[in-house]
This record gives structure tokens, sequence and C-alpha cells, in this order.
């Protein structure tokens, strides 16, 4: 099959991948449900309670988990890339060049870019809807709350063979997956569709954060989202958005290890302490990090 890059193919590439993704993602969740049945001894048919996990369920959500990611972000996006284009890699940006100085860059702003943020998490969580959509807000209190018990008790690791296993559990593979689905294939996707690149990795931002169905860490995902998605469109390198992805959540998973009560520390950075210094941490964070993408931009254009 051909490249389709017209715009009257874009329903029809998007059939593909959401196609790929459903029956991906069904199979290879019913597959580590069974694994993780055969495994831990889990009656998998019952509704688990999110703040009553015993140890074994636990490891058995791990297993479901690390199956369906692979189910989602990994597999689908490799045959659709396969379908569409004799050259599959080139397709989804994994064989395009980049430079070290292109590396290095991606990681200044990644660290650089932490205290806006932390910035955006303290605000997001303030995030109060309406009084007529009370029962709306209480849902995603709830969903929000069992994601972090979730996510908490994923980052409770015993030793270090604990650690590499949640390690590419929760940084490696998403990463690599969530990169490969939503900059590899959806944002060039949209980017077509709209032909607008902007639109395009706006569009593929804020699905890539909804997704993540974490309503109160909405904002600062999505503005990771932009980033990684132009990151991918000035480079046409998927290693770059792939790096900083691992950064953001390998930092995560890293700080849980050598300081086990960070996993609770959801508000690194406050800026309800409203302070001079939190105030101006975040403004030269801010304005640091549009440095460091403009000097970003800069450098791709010199190595075209």
């Amino acid at each position: 099959m051909n490249s389709l890059n017209e715009k009257t193919d874009f329903l029809k590439q998007l059939v593909i991948i959401l196609v790929l993704c459903l029956l991906s993602v069904l199979l290879f969740s019913i597959v580590g449900a069974v694994v993780a049945k055969l495994l831990f001894n889990v009656n998998i048919n019952h509704q688990f309670s999110y703040h009553q996990l015993a140890n074994n369920e636990i490891n058995a959500l791990k297993i479901i988990q690390l199956f369906s990611s692979i189910g989602l972000f990994i597999i689908p996006p490799l045959i659709y890339a396969k379908l569409i284009s004799k050259t599959p890699f080139i397709e989804l940006g994994i064989k395009a060049k980049t430079n070290f100085k292109s590396i290095i860059l991606t990681v200044l702003i990644m660290f650089i870019v932490m205290p806006f943020l932390s910035f955006t998490i303290d605000l997001n969580s303030k995030l109060v809807l309406p009084e007529f959509m009370s029962s709306i807000e209480e849902w995603m209190k709830q969903s929000e709350e069992e994601a972090m018990f979730l996510t908490s008790s994923f980052l409770k690791m015993g030793n270090l063979l604990d650690f590499f296993f949640i390690f590419f559990l929760v940084a490696i593979l998403p990463a690599v997956g969530e990169e490969l689905l939503f900059r590899g294939v959806l944002q060039k996707l949209f980017i077509k569709w709209t032909k607008k690149y902007h639109l395009g990795v706006w569009i593929t931002a804020i699905l890539f954060s909804a997704l993540h169905m974490q309503f109160y860490g909405f904002l600062p995902r999505l503005i990771l989202g932009v980033m990684f998605g132009y990151l991918f469109f000035w480079s046409k390198s998927l290693w770059l958005p792939i790096i900083a992805h691992l950064l953001n959540n390998g930092s995560v998973v890293i700080a849980a290890y050598i300081n086990p009560n960070s996993i609770n520390d959801s508000e690194p950075f406050s800026s309800s302490e409203n302070t001079f210094l939190s105030i101006l941490l975040i403004i030269i964070s801010f304005s640091a990090t549009t440095f460091l993408l403009l000097t970003f931009i800069k450098t791709q254009k010199n190595t075209t």
C-alpha cells in the first residue's frame, strides 16, 4: 500500500490506527489478565478496591498494565506504519538523524521547565467547576484519587529488581510507546488534515493529556505534549520527544526509589507560597525554556 498523503485520506488512516489500537489493546489486555491470573492467582473478574489492594493484586495490575501498554502504544503504530509505507521506520521518525547538540538542548529544556510545570500542577489542582457540575467534579476527584493511589502503589519498590521493572513500565515503555502513537502517527495525521502544524501539535497534545484520564494533571500534561510535539516536528526525529518523555517519567521513578516519601509529594513546588523567590523562579523557568526552544529551532535550521 502506498503512503497516503492526501487530505481526503485522513479519515481512512484514522480509522486504520483506531481499529488497530482497539483490537490490539483488547487482545493484549486479555493475555495480560490471563498471565496475571496464572502468576498471582488473582480473580480478574472482580472489581478491584483500589484503596485495599493486596501485594498480589498490585503485581497483577502491573502485569496487566505492561501487556495493555504494549498492545495500545507499541504494536498498533508499528503495524500502521508497515501498512501505509514501504519504509515504516522512516514514516515514524525512528530513522531520522539527530545531533548531539539537539539532545543536550532537549535534556536542558526538560530540567529547566520543571519549576514552571510544577506551578501548572498547583494551578490545575485548584480547578473548581460550577455548582451545577458538582457531580462531575466529584467523579473527577475520585478518578484522580484512584489514579494517584495506583501510581503510588506501583512506585513502592523494595529492591533493585523492582526498580528496573518499574522504570521500564512507568518510564521506558510510555516514553517509546506513547511517542510512537501520538507523535509518530496521530500528530502527523492531524497536521496533514489541518495543513497547519501548530493546530496538529495542539490537537494531539490535547488528546495525549485527555487519554491519561487524570483531570487535575491535564494542564501540565498538555504542556508536555505540546513540547514533545514541537520537538518532533522541528527535528523530524522521534528520539528527541522519547528522550524528553523518558526524562520526565524516569525522574519520578528515580526520586521514588531514592526517597519513598516523595511518592506522596504531588506538589513539589507550590505557587500558593506566593513569595518573591517562587514567582521569580517560575518566570526564570518559563523564560529560559522559551529561550532554549528558540535555540533548538535555530539548531534544526542550521542542520537542514
